[in-house]
């Protein structure tokens, strides 16, 4: 971690310097150094502490990193994966029941034999429709082979292997032997050309009484499908490499099959354990792995025991790879890295409030000790600039520290954008098949062909029922004649209608017309996101589909129109995607319409989303946006001429928005030009808000801290109650006015603002009066020439009569021109209600204030 060894060289470099410091102080002007030799110690002893806190949350955070960045990767792939093939266990339920299937397998040799052409070609139009499987094939009960749509042949090779006519599977006997569907993964000799793994999942066939007449086998697309998911989810990162395992930790599939072999076993711990990111040795290297159970999807885990693994060298592990923070890294940094990251920020700026504040002090007890002025404001300035010099390098380690934060969010935002687009991708590719598979049914393109036997409604409905039944991703199943006129209806989203009203109506015209337009079994129509009478919770997509005269394939006898249950599977996918995190997940279409929405999500957020993942503010709080188009899944919205540019946008909150700018407090200020008057006057800078004031130092005693404060009533609007402070003559109560309040200054100071200035002057009676003011924070105390003063711009003294000019300075380090508003303390305290004496003495200033002082 090269960033986190460079920050711990740099802030132990600067404890030597506070030693050094400290040792000086001691050396060169003991006596007027033991004021301030407590407080050297106790920031050197303070900083240390500091340093080991950052430099264990760096590690800490740059640890974080790379585990969230493996997690998503991995959490993704197994995810995505379990998903689709929960679709492959209903598929194979549906289609093991085909009654053109079962009569097949129920059938004696010859009719087999006469059937098969027939067969092979039904089969092969699933095929083609739900293109993630390489193979149907159905068995006898003894494992002979009635039908295989892969026979091994290619275009290149036409006699790739020899005929299997009878297969040893076990999954066979075990789909026999089960109510439902069955899965296997391993050796087989069903396995594609080339490999000898298959992924296959099985469904016993039953005749009109029950009993087994065969065995449904599906192959899926395992090697292709995981390269998709792979690539999807791989990022950037070509050196992390991502590997499905079994559930005795041997790879089956690997994103680079060079770099982590199939077949190799992982030393990772043991399955259901939950070790986070863990050391291991692979190939004689030391890598960083983590492994992510799949999430069950409508109570299906996926395959026994399957985890997804990423997986990274130790050797580019911590490898910088985030772009440039954007918006305010103050704010960002603290908001994505939480409560830690905020303690140490605020202990920083505490340490060097007080570092500060005696600093300021000493400056003002050095005015006063002409002999030995000179010694003690070289030890000043010193202390000063170490300060300065150990703030910018905790504010660059707090920065990177937020930085890292703020990179995981973004990862994490873009990953879950990611994700739920590619899961709406999946699932209306599946909707997409179901609308032409379901328009091949015998019984449908039969009962459409004969009009009179489409008059009967409870045949269709019977099937479009069990087919609701089993897919209840559909709010409702219709069919309709080639007039458009509605023969057939499942039941409706709540199942107390059972759509005997939707008989003898019309479908809408437009349907009916897409349908017409249809030219082959291939194609299918898809209503935009409309509200429809046939679903009742508001706008969803129809998927539509031809069905065909049983004779005359190009004859148009009806239509299959399905409705996705959009209200609530949409809503399911964006809250398992916000997964309880607080933000907000939705989908969108090209014209920032929103079609469904997880978590609290402000309207004008959604609408601010883009490609790219960056911090914005809203209502105070501060968000991570991230948008991501859905782009297809095989040729569903790539090839098939539906794409209706929706995107997923997601939202992370991070926190609440606070404004905190370097501040002139931040940096000394010295003066503009030497002083080359006997009339250089002496001031006391301090800072509130975002304005730089001075008092002449006459008029201070020193800065105090603001512990002990006693609020008291009927203290005035700028009153802010009595404070304890050490006076010449012995400690005593003093009033404390708030400068915000008598300088116009809008808005509460920052928490780890204020520091009470102990001010000294007269009533008009001519007895003294100490009063404290309360100040953001000091700055400096500075010597400076009239001639440097400039007056105030006219109508001031209309609503700032204490304002008696403007003295220029500039910032250490950048030179930049720093104006400081010169304060006549009897104006500023009549204004707060006091009656005191005239404190201003006559002072020259310079010709009006130009443009190029500014």
């Amino acid at each position: 971690m090269r960033r986190v060894l460079v920050a711990e060289r740099d802030l132990h470099d600067l404890g030597m310097v506070w030693r050094l410091i400290e040792s000086s102080a001691a050396i060169s002007c003991p006596a007027e150094a033991a004021t301030i030799l407590p407080t050297l110690i106790d920031t050197r002893e303070r900083f240390d502490q500091l340093q080991r806190r950052l430099t264990e949350q760096m590690a800490d955070e740059t640890q974080a990193e790379l585990a969230d960045e493996l997690a998503a990767k991995a959490q993704c792939a197994i995810d995505i994966l379990v998903r689709n093939l929960f679709e492959r266990t209903a598929d194979v339920g549906f289609l093991a029941t085909d009654e053109v299937v079962a009569r097949f397998c129920a059938a004696d040799a010859a009719q087999r034999a006469a059937d098969a052409p027939a067969m092979r070609e039904r089969l092969a139009e699933y095929q083609r429709k739900y293109s993630v499987y390489d193979d149907v094939l159905l068995c006898a009960p003894d494992g002979t082979l009635l039908i295989r749509l892969d026979d091994g042949s290619t275009d290149a090779e036409p006699a790739a292997r020899p005929a299997l006519q009878r297969s040893r599977e076990p999954l066979v006997a075990q789909a026999l032997a089960a109510a439902g569907f069955c899965e296997r993964f391993g050796a087989s000799d069903l396995a594609a050309t080339g490999q000898s793994a298959a992924l296959l999942y099985g469904h016993r066939i039953a005749d009109a009484v029950g009993r087994p007449v065969g065995v449904l086998l599906l192959r899926f697309r395992f090697d292709d499908e995981m390269s998709r998911i792979f690539a999807d989810v791989g990022g950037e990162r070509p050196q992390i490499a991502l590997m499905l395992v079994d559930g005795q930790q041997r790879v089956i599939a690997s994103s680079d099959v060079t770099h982590v072999p199939l077949g190799v076993r992982l030393a990772l711990a043991a399955p259901g354990a939950t070790a986070g990111m863990q050391l291991t040795q692979f190939a004689g290297r030391d890598y960083l792995g983590l492994q992510c159970l799949g999430t069950p999807y409508q109570g299906y885990p996926g395959p026994t025991g399957w985890r997804a693994v990423a997986m990274v060298s130790l050797l580019t592990a911590f490898a910088s790879r985030r772009d440039a923070t954007e918006g305010n890294p103050a704010t960002d940094a603290v908001a994505a890295s939480g409560s830690a990251l905020a303690g140490i920020r605020d202990d920083a700026d505490a340490i060097n409030r007080e570092l500060r504040r005696v600093v300021w002090n000493g400056r003002l007890l050095a005015r006063t000790q002409e002999g030995d002025r000179l010694r003690l404001t070289a030890v000043l300035r010193q202390v000063s600039a170490a300060g300065i010099r150990t703030q910018a390098r905790v504010d660059q380690a707090i920065h990177e520290i937020g930085g890292t934060g703020l990179a995981r969010g973004r990862q994490r935002a873009h990953d879950m954008a990611r994700l739920a687009a590619d899961i709406l991708d999946r699932n209306l590719y599946e909707r997409a098949n179901d609308c032409r598979w379901w328009a091949l049914s015998p019984l449908l393109r039969a009962a459409l062909a004969d009009e009179a036997a489409s008059a009967n409604p409870a045949p269709l409905n019977a099937l479009l029922r069990h087919i609701n039944g089993l897919y209840t991703v559909y709010s409702r199943l219709v069919v309709f004649d080639r007039h458009g006129r509605i023969c057939g209806a499942s039941a409706g989203p709540q199942g107390d209608d059972p759509g005997d009203a939707l008989i003898g109506t019309s479908v809408p015209a437009a349907m009916q017309s897409a349908v017409e337009a249809l030219s082959g079994s291939e194609l299918y129509a898809v209503t935009g996101f409309d509200d429809s009478d046939w679903h009742a919770g508001g706008p969803t997509y129809t998927y539509l589909a031809a069905v065909r005269d049983p004779v005359d394939s190009h004859r148009v006898v009806g239509g299959i129109a399905i409705v996705f249950n959009a209200v609530r599977e949409l809503q399911a996918m964006l809250s398992d995607i916000l997964a309880g995190r607080d933000g907000f997940a939705a989908f969108v279409d090209p014209h920032g319409r929103v079609l469904s929405v997880a978590g609290d999500a402000p309207p004008e957020l959604i609408a601010q989303a883009g490609s790219a993942t960056a911090p914005v503010d809203h209502d105070g709080q501060r968000y991570l946006l991230a948008r991501m188009a859905a782009g297809g899944y095989r040729e569903f919205r790539t090839s098939d001429g539906h794409d209706d540019g929706v995107a997923a946008v997601v939202g992370l909150r991070l926190g609440a928005a606070e404004r905190r700018d370097g501040g002139i407090g931040q940096a000394e200020l010295r003066a503009s030009h030497p002083v080359a008057s006997a009339q250089a006057e002496e001031l006391a800078m301090f800072r509130v808000g975002s304005a730089c004031y001075a008092l002449p130092a006459q008029h201070v005693l020193e800065a105090a801290t603001s512990r002990g404060l006693v609020r008291t009533p009927g203290a005035g609007a700028a009153g802010l109650g009595l404070l304890e402070v050490a006076l010449p003559g012995g400690s005593a109560l003093v009033q404390v006015l708030c400068a915000r309040q008598l300088l116009g200054v809008p808005g509460p100071a920052r928490a780890v603002d204020g520091t009470v200035l102990v001010l000294r002057a007269q009533h008009a009676n001519g007895a003294p009066l100490h009063v404290g003011l309360r100040v953001d924070e000091v700055v400096s105390v500075l010597e400076l020439d009239p001639a440097r003063y400039h007056p105030a711009p006219d109508g001031f003294q209309g609503f700032a009569p204490w304002i008696t000019g403007l003295a220029e300075c500039q910032r250490d380090g950048d030179g930049e021109p720093q104006l400081v508003q010169r304060l006549d303390l009897a104006a500023l305290l009549q204004a707060g209600g006091m009656r005191i004496a005239a404190t201003e003495p006559q002072v020259a200033v310079a010709e009006p204030f130009i443009a190029e002082a500014a």
